[in-house]
C-alpha cells in the first residue's frame, strides 16, 4: 500500500514538474496574449466614449473650407475622414469630398459612426485584430509561441500604434489588411488562403495608396515555393487585388461615372500624393526620425501678451521638432535588427525572414527621399518589432542563458516603464 502511495506521489510531482509546464507553453502563451490584448483595450477604451456629432463637424468643415488658415475652425485629418466617411455612407460619391485617398477606410469609419455613434470603434477593433495577426506571423517565423508574444507586447505598448488605434485615421486599416495579406500569402500550400491574401492586398490598397509597396515582399514565398507556376499565380493575384480595389468604388460607378472618370480620378489622386510627398525633397529625414525621434528643424513664434499695457511681444525660437511617440528602446533597434536579420536570412536561406526584411525596407526606403510624416512608419513597425525579437532571441540562445534571460526581462520591463513614464517634448530649442 505504501509503495502505491509513493508511486502516486511521484506521478503527481512529475505532473507538476517544469518540463510538464513547458509542454503547456501554447496554453500559457495564449493566456498571456489575452492579458496583453486586455491591457491594450484598457489603453484605448477612452476613444470609445465620445459620440459622433455630425452637425458640429459639418459646421467646422464648412467654415474651415470657407476660410482656410482660420485656426478657430481647424479640422484635423481624423475629423476630416470621419466627416467624409459619414458622407460616403449617406450616399456621397468618393470624388465629392476628400478624393485624395481611396474610399474603403473612410467607408468603414462612416460605418462606425452610423452603427456605434463613434468614429473610432472599428479602428480599435482592427487594432486588436492586428495584434492577433502579428502573433500568428511571429509564431511562424520565430517557431516559439512565447517569443512570439514579445513583438505583440512591444506593439501593444507603442504610442504610435495605440494612438492610431484610438482615432479615425486611415493607417490602422492599412496595417490590419497588410498584416492579413502577409499572413495569408505565407500559406503557399493553400490556393484558397493565398487568394484571400490577394483580396486583403486589394482591401489594403483601397485604404491607402502606399499598400502596393508590400508587393515585392508578398512575391517572395510564392516564388520560393511554387517555382515555375509562381508568375502565373502572382499575375492572377494582382488581378484579384486590382478587382477588389475597383469594387471599393462601386457606388462611384453606380452614380453614373464611367471608366474614364475612374481613371481620371486615380490619376488626380496619384499626382496629388506624389506632388505633396516629392515636391520638396528632404533626404534622410524619415530615417532620422526612426533613429532619433527628430522630426526636423522647426521655427516657432511665441506670442507674449501683457494684459495691463495691452501690448504683445513676438519671440522667435529655433530648434528641433520631436516625435512624442518615439521609443528609443525599439525604433532605432528595429532598423539595426532588420540589417542583421537580412544578413542572417541570406546566409541561412530563410525565406520567411528574408520576406520580413524586404517588407520592412519596402515601407522605409520610398520615404527616405520624400516629405513624410511619422505615421508612415506604422505599416513597417509590426514587422520591424518581429525582426527585433528575432535578433534578441538569437542573442539569448547563443549567450549565457541565465544572464541574457535576466537582461531580456529587464529590457521588457523597461519598455513598459518607458510607455508609462517617459514624455518626450515636442520641441527642443537650440
Amino acid at each position: 500500500m505504501g509503495r502505491v502511495a509513493s508511486e502516486v506521489q511521484t506521478q503527481l510531482r512529475a505532473g507538476f514538474s517544469f518540463p510538464n509546464l513547458a509542454g503547456q507553453k501554447e496554453v500559457l502563451s495564449r493566456f498571456l496574449l489575452l492579458g496583453m490584448v486586455a491591457l491594450f483595450c484598457l489603453n484605448i477604451y477612452p476613444c470609445l466614449l465620445p459620440r459622433f456629432d455630425y452637425p458640429a463637424l459639418e459646421q467646422r468643415y464648412k467654415n474651415w473650407m470657407a476660410g482656410l488658415g482660420n485656426t478657430e475652425w481647424f479640422i484635423g485629418d481624423n475629423d476630416l475622414y470621419a466627416y467624409a466617411g459619414w458622407r460616403y455612407v449617406k450616399g456621397a460619391s468618393p470624388d465629392e469630398i476628400n478624393f485624395e485617398h481611396p474610399p474603403l477606410a473612410k467607408y468603414l469609419i462612416g460605418l462606425s459612426c452610423l452603427v456605434f455613434s463613434n468614429s473610432n470603434v472599428i479602428s480599435a477593433v482592427l487594432g486588436v485584430c492586428s495584434l492577433l495577426i502579428l502573433y500568428e506571423l511571429c509564431k511562424k517565423l520565430l517557431g516559439d509561441s512565447l517569443f512570439a508574444l514579445v513583438p505583440v507586447y512591444m506593439l501593444s505598448l507603442d504610442r504610435l500604434f495605440v494612438g492610431f488605434s484610438s482615432t479615425s485615421m486611415l493607417d490602422i486599416y492599412l496595417v490590419f489588411f497588410l498584416l492579413l495579406s502577409v499572413l495569408l500569402f505565407g500559406c503557399v500550400d493553400s490556393d484558397v488562403k493565398m487568394f484571400g491574401g490577394a483580396v486583403a492586398l486589394g482591401l489594403a490598397s483601397a485604404c491607402k495608396l502606399t499598400a502596393p509597396f508590400a508587393i515585392p515582399s508578398l512575391m517572395i514565398p510564392v516564388i520560393a515555393r511554387r517555382k515555375k507556376t509562381a508568375w502565373k499565380f502572382l499575375l492572377q493575384g494582382l488581378l484579384v487585388a486590382a478587382f477588389v480595389y475597383c469594387l471599393s468604388y462601386a457606388w462611384f460607378f453606380m452614380l453614373g461615372h464611367g471608366l474614364s472618370d475612374f481613371l481620371k480620378l486615380q490619376w488626380e489622386m496619384f499626382m496629388y500624393q506624389y506632388g505633396r510627398r516629392y515636391g520638396a525633397l528632404t533626404p534622410g529625414l524619415f530615417l532620422l526620425t526612426l533613429l532619433t525621434g527628430v522630426a526636423g528643424p522647426e521655427t516657432r513664434n511665441i506670442i507674449y501678451v501683457d494684459e495691463i499695457s495691452r501690448t504683445f511681444t513676438v519671440v522667435t525660437k529655433h530648434g528641433l521638432a520631436m516625435v512624442r511617440e518615439f521609443n528609443i528602446l525599439t525604433w532605432p533597434l528595429c532598423f539595426s535588427a532588420a540589417i542583421l536579420s537580412f544578413s542572417q536570412a541570406v546566409r541561412t536561406r530563410n525565406t520567411g525572414l528574408f520576406q520580413s526584411c524586404v517588407y520592412f525596407f519596402s515601407f522605409l526606403v520610398p520615404f527616405i527621399v520624400a516629405q513624410s510624416f511619422v505615421w508612415y512608419l506604422l505599416p513597417a513597425l509590426p514587422i520591424g518589432l518581429l525582426l527585433l525579437t528575432n535578433t534578441l532571441k538569437k542573442i539569448v540562445e547563443e549567450s549565457n542563458w541565465k544572464l541574457s534571460s535576466l537582461i531580456f526581462l529587464i529590457y521588457l520591463a523597461a519598455l513598459f516603464l518607458w510607455s508609462r513614464l517617459v514624455n518626450i517634448p515636442s520641441f527642443i530649442e537650440l
